[in-house]
């Protein structure tokens, strides 16, 4: 043992005892990093996710997450929640059919197999089934109410069209593989009777009531004509008839847009399926025409040309199309519309999907119908080519290419969810894994009328090719950026999966100051609010608790270059049912995300260390490349620093522009240069210090700013510094303390080599740091491994406010003494006044696993030092002297520990292969008393009306009646198509008790609302006096029961007493 002529206070009474110790897992935040499916439900306002192990996640509001696994863990296919019926449906790789409750998931699911494939569902909140297009062509229906599969099926409609179409003509186009396999089923957005069905050959309209076929929509480009491929490809001079991928409706119901696999999206009127009302690519129209020059100069050319299909490179499928409508006209049909494209674009073109706005339908009134003319008069055909002329386009880049899609409209459920949408979340594939990203969706803006779009005063039958010339001329790209948008932090993944994460532990007073005042749920989150989430009330005492407790930060690193940090306190879970959670657990504060793309940087960035300071809350972002960078907060408006003459050692990042919003600014980077960083140290008093691989030290001052270098140290250039000569600064340690050869208090730098040589620097009033003493110190000390602690009380000496206040005081004649406790991967070391006597020295005790992490941690004024190794292990040693008191396994808590405060709470995390985290996991060694549960879930809370079905709006003026369509006709509700689809044979579901109540009283007027709540007001205060007494007269038995039974023991042993002293008595002769 060191220094036995020191004695020195136990610091470690309190923590001796095993008992005092309790390992245990508070929480854990698991990230999905192999998305497969997304869809969200605005009426219940939740967003599901399904993966490719089977998990299923539905997400809400604040607290609001619950999941589900597919049986056997079968990939997610297909995902939809049903509002009508409160039921999450997924269809798995295996083409079974599994329906959750929504009001308890932890019911087993029901689950049904039908005998073949499943292609695509329909759901309706209008109704309550859902339509299942199978491999086979036909449309199956199920029950979501009953739970079975209805009677009702609609034959596979491809073969009746054949069986119709046979008798007149052979087309040998449709033998074409895949021409009868159903792709898409989407309902007409005024009418639940009419359903749209795209097969591989074509697209059908069928009416549910008659079982018939309305119409088939059948795109056949003529020889000659350019279609998708254009002029480049071999197939020019033949008929094509490309595949349909997807169907998207006018939100008016007069039109429809379809994808095709060769990259061209044609226009159909409903009524007219002769001829589509345009045919187009994203960069071309009228590709359903044959261009006489274009066709001349490929017959000219001899067919196609290798070098010109080399040079354009293949167009990509349309994969989906979406029409969105917005409450922007007081027209029943509509103003103008947004028509969303997923691929299309060449294969060479950036990642992206494109957003075309579409003027509004303004057609004139229908003629009257005589018997000479049938079919789609050509003003209303006119009218509707016009209004699928994009006015504008807007892209929205994405990270990689787009693999789907998902709107998330304001409430308004119908319209396929397109309706006034307000973003957009998309699923895109990066390197290894997926990503989900989120935009702002914009809507269309105010424009003018398009030439020729007053058909009133035009001719009749006036072509509108001349103005389509002109219209495609003035197109241009919406100079609007659509806005990111912030995801759930369970989507982190890809680019935006965490590589790096530390747990900070602030004062009260910073904390509040740090997270400032959030908006609940701020302009740029999802509109996700559903359900809700509280803390078992049985709870609620031990939960009040963490008023008291400590508040948290956790800080992350995403492999998009940005820095993201997260309320982590306690205190938010606080909660019970009838006060719900009001922020997820741990919270993402978005307003403090650094982006470090935007930094003048020669490679792209990876994060090393982060640091902020627990007083100042300036933040130190360290590189691997060796580059600094410095963030302050905005709390204030914050003077630009001024660029110093003659400065060439660091940047000044003041004129970077940020996002609106953003509180931490860049100040300054000290970048590489020359010679390479290789750690930082951040103070609260304005100081960073910074240590470099040659082995020299350099201190920032942030008040200048200036770089300041200790007297008489000499800068070697890397050409001149050998590797076995080199002695690098492996940690960097701010305090305001004693020395023992300076007995002033002053603000140090202590540098630890490499080799275990430590230099200490006086930072003096003239703000340069002067050279004191060598000291023989740890090599290789680990990165926080080193402590500067109080010898009387334990607690830290840090360059804070309070110490660096002390320290200008006048000088102490009997200054405290301190420790200084250093570690690395061997064992530790604690030293008198940081130059001082040795005290004592440890080796770990487990020598066959790596130690990654120490810490001094405190409880009750007991301070501890404790080891993290790789098993893993928490080994606890006492301060001063180093003496081993226990060891705890951590493996049933986590697997590795990355980041520990000094509360003894430590963050744990599990990599997936990609190098990302897929979980992170808050754990303890002092377990007592906190509540960190994961909270009760009621995801049916928050549930709006669902309004009506949209009514059919005629084709012509609202002012006018129309004829054209068959407006006037009671359309079918959604009761009359359950009962359609169900049969007679329907079993009538149970009424849920709570939902009966409800309907029961909705009718009585407000007063008798009023008599009837005072009334059972009444009742359950009349109920809980009773409960009250009862609870006081039995606590009254049970003291005098008590009592009694004292009273019996008491004249036992008097029994006992009297008896030995009788026997005594005898035995002596009395």
């Amino acid at each position: 043992m060191f220094g036995e002529r020191h004695v020195l206070a136990d610091l470690s009474t309190g923590q001796r005892d095993p008992d005092d110790w309790e390992i245990g897992m508070l929480r854990t935040v698991d990230y999905l990093l192999d998305t497969r499916v997304l869809t969200y439900e605005p009426t219940l306002s939740l967003l599901a996710v399904g993966t490719a192990s089977g998990l299923i996640c539905v997400l809400g509001g604040p607290g609001v997450e619950s999941s589900v696994q597919t049986p056997e863990g079968s990939p997610v296919k297909i995902l939809q929640l049903a509002a009508s019926t409160d039921k999450l449906l997924s269809v798995d790789e295996r083409d079974r059919l599994h329906i959750w409750n929504l009001k308890d998931l932890t019911e087993p699911p029901k689950s049904t197999r039908f005998d073949h494939a499943i292609n695509a569902v329909l759901l309706s909140p209008s109704h309550t089934h859902v339509f299942l297009a199978l491999q086979s062509g036909e449309i199956r229906t199920y029950d979501l109410l009953c739970l079975k599969k209805s009677p009702y099926v609609i034959p596979n409609l491809w073969n009746m069209f054949q069986t119709k179409i046979a008798s007149s003509m052979v087309d040998p186009l449709h033998a074409l593989p895949g021409c009868n396999i159903p792709v898409d089923l989407v309902a007409h957005p005024r009418d639940l009777n009419l359903i749209f069905v795209a097969f591989g050959g074509h697209c059908s309209s069928h009416f549910q009531s008659s079982r018939n076929i309305l119409r088939v929509y059948e795109l056949v480009i003529p020889a000659g004509a350019p279609g998708g491929g254009g002029y480049h490809q071999s197939e020019v001079l033949t008929h094509r008839r490309p595949s349909v991928t997807s169907v998207a409706i006018h939100p008016a119901g007069h039109f429809f847009a379809v994808g095709y696999a060769d990259g061209c999206v044609a226009f159909w009127a409903v009524e007219d399926e002769d001829q589509p009302l345009m045919v187009r690519t994203s960069t071309d129209s009228d590709v359903n025409v044959i261009n006489g020059e274009e066709l001349e100069k490929f017959l000219q050319n001899g067919g196609p040309s290798e070098e010109k299909a080399t040079n354009l490179s293949e167009r990509q499928p349309i994969y989906r199309v979406a029409w969105c409508g917005f409450p922007n006209s007081s027209d029943p049909r509509g103003g103008a519309t947004a028509l969303i494209f997923l691929g299309g674009d060449r294969s060479n073109d950036p990642c992206r999907l494109t957003v075309y706005t579409m003027p509004a339908l303004n057609a004139p009134e229908p003629p009257a119908p005589s018997g000479s003319h049938t079919g789609l008069h050509a003003s209303i055909r006119k009218a509707m080519r016009l209004s699928v002329i994009p006015l504008e386009t807007t892209y929205y880049p994405s990270s990689g290419p787009v693999y789907d899609f998902v709107l998330f409209p304001k409430s308004n459920p119908h319209f396929s969810g397109g309706w006034d949408p307000v973003a957009v979340l998309f699923l895109t594939a990066v390197t290894d894994s997926r990503m989900v990203e989120a935009r702002q969706f914009l809507p269309p803006k105010i424009m003018s009328p398009l030439p020729g779009t007053d058909i009133q005063n035009s001719s009749e039958h006036g072509d509108v090719i001349h103005d389509l010339s002109a219209t495609l001329e003035d197109m241009t790209l919406s100079g609007e950026e659509p806005l990111p948008m912030h995801v759930p932090s369970k989507l982190y993944s890809g680019l935006g999966g965490v590589s790096y994460a530390q747990l900070l532990t602030l004062q009260r007073s910073m904390h509040d100051v740090l997270v400032g005042q959030q908006p609940v749920p701020g302009d740029a989150d999802l509109p996700i609010a559903g359900g809700s989430a509280w803390i078992d009330d049985k709870r609620l005492s031990e939960l009040r608790l963490s008023r008291s407790h400590p508040r948290r930060i956790l800080i992350s690193c995403h492999r998009d270059l940005t820095v993201r940090f997260h309320d982590a306190s306690p205190q938010l879970l606080i909660s019970s049912s009838t006060s719900p959670l009001q922020k997820n657990y741990p919270c993402a504060i978005h307003d403090l995300t650094i982006d470090l793309s935007c930094l003048p940087l020669s490679t792209a960035p990876e994060v090393a260390t982060v640091q902020l300071a627990s007083e100042s809350l300036e933040c130190v972002v360290l590189l691997k490349s060796g580059d600094l960078v410095v963030y302050q907060l905005n709390t204030t408006q914050v003077t630009p620093p001024i660029e110093i003459e003659g400065n060439k050692e660091f940047v000044l990042l003041g004129n970077i522009a940020l996002q609106p919003g953003m509180r931490y600014h860049p100040f300054l980077m000290l970048p590489r240069g020359n010679i390479s960083l290789t750690c930082c140290a951040l103070s609260d008093i304005g100081f960073v210090g910074v240590g470099y691989i040659d082995g020299s030290v350099a201190v920032i001052d942030l008040r200048g700013p200036s770089l300041l270098r200790p007297q008489r140290q000499k800068r070697q250039s890397k050409l001149l510094v050998r590797n076995q000569d080199a002695d690098p600064v492996v940690s960097l340690t701010w305090t305001v303390s004693t020395v023992s050869i300076d007995a002033q208090l002053a603000v140090r730098l202590i540098a630890i080599h490499e080799s275990g040589n430590t230099q200490v620097f006086k930072i003096i009033r003239d703000l340069s740091p002067r050279y004191v003493t060598r000291v023989e110190g740890l090599p290789n000390v680990m990165q926080g491994g080193s402590f500067v602690i109080d010898s009387q009380k334990g607690t830290t000496w840090r360059a804070d406010r309070s110490r660096f206040a002390a320290s200008l005081q006048t000088k102490d004649s009997n200054p405290a003494h301190c420790l200084w406790v250093t570690a690395n991967v061997k064992g530790a070391r604690c030293m008198l006044d940081i130059s001082g006597d040795r005290i004592s020295k440890v080796e770990w005790n487990s020598k066959k696993n790596k130690v990654g992490h120490v810490q001094v941690i405190e409880k009750n004024n007991s301070h501890v030092l404790v080891a993290f190794n790789d098993k893993p292990e928490a080994m606890v040693y006492s301060l001063p002297y180093l003496d081993h008191l226990h060891t705890f396994s951590l493996a049933k808590v986590c697997e590795n520990v990355v980041s520990v405060d000094e509360t003894g709470d430590f963050i744990a995390s599990r990599r997936h292969e990609s190098g990302v985290f897929e979980q992170i996991v808050f754990g303890t060694l002092l377990k007592t008393r906190r509540v960190y549960d994961h909270p009760i879930v009621d995801l049916t809370s928050f549930h709006r009306e669902i309004p009506p079905y949209p009514q059919p709006v005629s084709v012509g003026p609202p002012s006018l009646l129309s004829s054209w369509f068959r407006y006037g006709k009671p359309i079918m509700t959604g009761e009359q198509l359950d009962a359609l689809l169900a049969g007679p044979d329907r079993p009538i579901p149970l009424p849920d008790p709570v939902q009966t109540l409800q309907d029961t009283t909705a009718g009585y007027g407000p007063g008798v609302m009023k008599t009837m709540e005072n009334a059972r007001s009444g009742v359950y205060s009349h109920l809980n006096d009773a409960l009250a007494e009862r609870g006081e007269m039995l606590g009254n038995i049970e003291q005098r029961i008590d009592s009694l039974q004292q009273g019996s023991k008491d004249m036992v042993a008097q029994a006992k007493r009297l008896a030995t002293e009788q026997s005594a008595r005898r035995w002596f002769g009395f």
